[in-house]
């Protein structure tokens, strides 16, 4: 925990910088624009240095794979066109070191307890998110941590909407069983909250942002029918998805796909990133609080 605190510490700094817009709108200022590159690459490895020399961790190879990940993201769209078929290569970067479990890899714990690889995953969403953002200049709508009245509004109108197909799909396929947690009311309060604000602000914040802000954008912006553009974005999800536990996991992968599909009108009706982080959200507070 000595070598975790000041690590996580530091990369949390990073993540909540990335995601206002205001540091994003300084840093693009910078000049020359290889320098943003370069500080985005370096902010992307000092967490690790600091707990992996810490903790005695440190392993080259690990450093070196690193080097190479978080390179790649942070220079791809200096070293590529900005091009539909180079912004999908970027996808596919991005997505691979996720489905392969790599930080596992690379972020070793002295303590199986202590889960560092999450370290790896909220860098690896922050340098994803400023590279898309900053650097391909992309406007993927209304984006950020806190969804405002109408984001609430229709993200909660189609996490109901969602909710029993997607419990008959469930049910159907036998994957999930009523068990809610149980424990004193103010615990079970208080990891509700937690649960629904952690995912909100990283997996669905950084799933909708790819998926629905960049995927399914450019499918609109195609003008590709707007019912074309949801299911592709939503079957996508859901093969994102065949890795969830063990290769291949079609039974959540159906389930993301539903989702995926109610996500996805969401951010067609509001034109926001934000409402489909609520609908995400609240369907895995769901399923976390009251099925196993």
């Amino acid at each position: 925990m000595t070598a975790a605190l000041p690590a996580f510490g530091l990369e949390i700094c990073f993540y909540l910088g990335t995601l206002l817009a205001e540091t994003r709108s300084r840093l693009a200022r910078i000049r020359p624009e290889l320098t943003q590159a370069a500080l985005l690459w370096i902010s992307a490895l000092a967490p690790y240095l600091v707990f992996a020399l810490s903790a005695g961790t440190f392993e080259i190879h690990a450093f070196e794979l690193l080097l190479l990940l978080t390179g790649l993201v942070s220079f791809w769209f200096f070293l590529m066109p900005r091009r539909i078929a180079y912004d999908a290569g970027f996808l596919i970067i991005t997505a691979a070191p996720l489905i392969a479990r790599a930080f596992q890899h690379i972020y070793v714990s002295p303590n199986h307890h202590l889960r560092i690889d999450v370290l790896g995953h909220l860098m690896w969403i922050r340098i994803g998110v400023f590279a898309l953002l900053v650097f391909r200049g992309w406007h993927p709508g209304s984006f950020g941590l806190w969804p405002g009245l109408r984001d609430w509004r229709v993200g909660i109108a189609y996490y109901l909407a969602a909710i029993i197909p997607l419990g008959v799909m469930a049910n159907l396929l036998g994957e999930f069983r009523f068990a809610p947690i149980t424990g004193p009311w103010w615990q079970i309060i208080l990891t509700g909250g937690a649960t629904f604000f952690g995912v909100l602000w990283v997996v669905a914040l950084a799933e909708e942002l790819f998926f629905r802000g960049f995927i399914e954008r450019a499918l609109l912006d195609m003008r590709i029918p707007t019912i074309v553009a949801v299911i592709a974005s939503a079957v996508l999800f859901g093969c994102a998805h065949l890795w969830f536990r063990h290769f291949p996991d079609w039974r959540h992968a159906l389930i993301a796909g539903i989702l995926g599909i109610a996500c996805g009108y969401a951010y067609v009706q509001t034109g926001s990133v934000r409402a489909p982080m609520v609908t995400h959200a609240c369907t895995v507070l769901t399923w976390r609080m009251l099925f196993r």
